[in-house]
């Protein structure tokens, strides 16, 4: 294969591996949007993947993104976090998510062997590695539905609030549930104002994902005009990747963060006119040639101390990071 064709190779839990070669296309996400899709993570940029052979194999040369992402040093990100919350304080924001990048020596012809890896490792993931000339290189091990659709009935999760898996018998802070509570109210809210109706919210429990655990709270609706694109709108980006109030949050991220988020923390998965099943594009990296950016974000709230942030952004890493270390060795 050349490194001109563009690659996709992904798996849904408890589903086969796919493997596809084709083209990525730049789309708007509308009610006629079928396929295989990426977003950007304000959503305005979307992508979807063309499939021009099924059970492709795999390429020999994986396409680099030609500009590496800005890279915080651990001073920089204390500075920029402590100016993230006094931003928080003066326009009045509950949460907010505050991301960086690290990197991570890796390289990116072992990028089929660490999806493979990923798949064993994360079950109850959806695992893609994706290289196209528009995007470069992604990989990703998502625990996050955004939504699952089914013509009118639909589901999604409010899963906010983290702590490490090594820490079940901790009793969770007021600070997560404080984080899980603003995320939870603001999909019911949404889902009532696309006409929802059987709202059921089930939760919050101990989500395990890898080395780290979170609090989960399942919902699921009937949406009587059966657009689901309608709710996908309203709903991402959510305040788990966000912030509430969401304008004001995401106002904030675009003034302090200093790098593009690009495919984090946007929408990932496949889409039909009457079905979706949508990730969010967590616990992901861009490979370049010998290192992987790996994009990691913390929840704030005004009680959250920056140095325990960065912690758990590094907690977060180890979902990727463990299994490049295992694929390295």
């Amino acid at each position: 294969m050349v490194v001109s064709t563009d690659f996709l190779a992904y798996r849904f839990p408890n589903k086969d591996i796919v493997k596809n070669r084709g083209r990525i296309q730049e789309v708007f996400l509308s009610d006629e949007l079928e396929g295989f899709i990426f977003s950007h993570f304000s959503a305005l940029q979307a992508y979807k993947f063309n499939v021009l052979e099924e059970d492709a194999e795999i390429p020999s040369i994986f396409h680099t993104y030609p500009f590496k992402p800005y890279v915080y040093s651990t001073r920089e990100y204390l500075l920029q976090a402590h100016s993230f919350l006094n931003g928080m304080a003066q326009f009045q924001i509950e949460k907010a998510v505050f991301s960086r990048i690290k990197p991570y020596s890796f390289s990116i012809s072992k990028a089929y062997e660490l999806f493979l890896k990923l798949c064993e490792t994360y079950p109850k993931a959806l695992v893609y590695l994706v290289s196209s000339e528009k995007l470069g290189t992604w990989i990703a091990a998502t625990p996050e539905i955004l939504l699952e659709a089914h013509k009118s009935f639909v589901f999604t999760m409010s899963l906010a609030g983290t702590k490490k898996s090594s820490q079940f018998s901790t009793p969770w802070g007021e600070k997560e549930k404080i984080e899980q509570q603003l995320v939870t109210d603001f999909i019911e809210n949404q889902l009532k104002k696309v006409g929802a109706e059987q709202i059921e919210l089930v939760g919050p429990y101990d989500y395990q994902a890898g080395p780290v655990t979170h609090l989960r709270t399942d919902v699921s609706a009937y949406i009587p005009s059966g657009k689901i694109i309608d709710f996908v709108k309203v709903l991402h980006p959510t305040p788990a990747v966000s912030g509430v109030p969401r304008d004001a949050a995401l106002n904030l991220i675009a003034s302090v963060e200093a790098h593009d988020r690009f495919l984090y923390t946007g929408i990932v998965g496949k889409i039909s006119k009457t079905d979706a099943t949508l990730y969010v594009n967590l616990r992901c990296a861009q490979l370049q040639n010998d290192t992987a950016y790996l994009y990691l974000g913390g929840g704030y709230t005004l009680q959250s101390i920056p140095e325990l942030e960065l912690d758990e952004t590094e907690n977060k890493s180890k979902t990727l990071i463990s299994c490049m270390f295992s694929v390295n060795t």
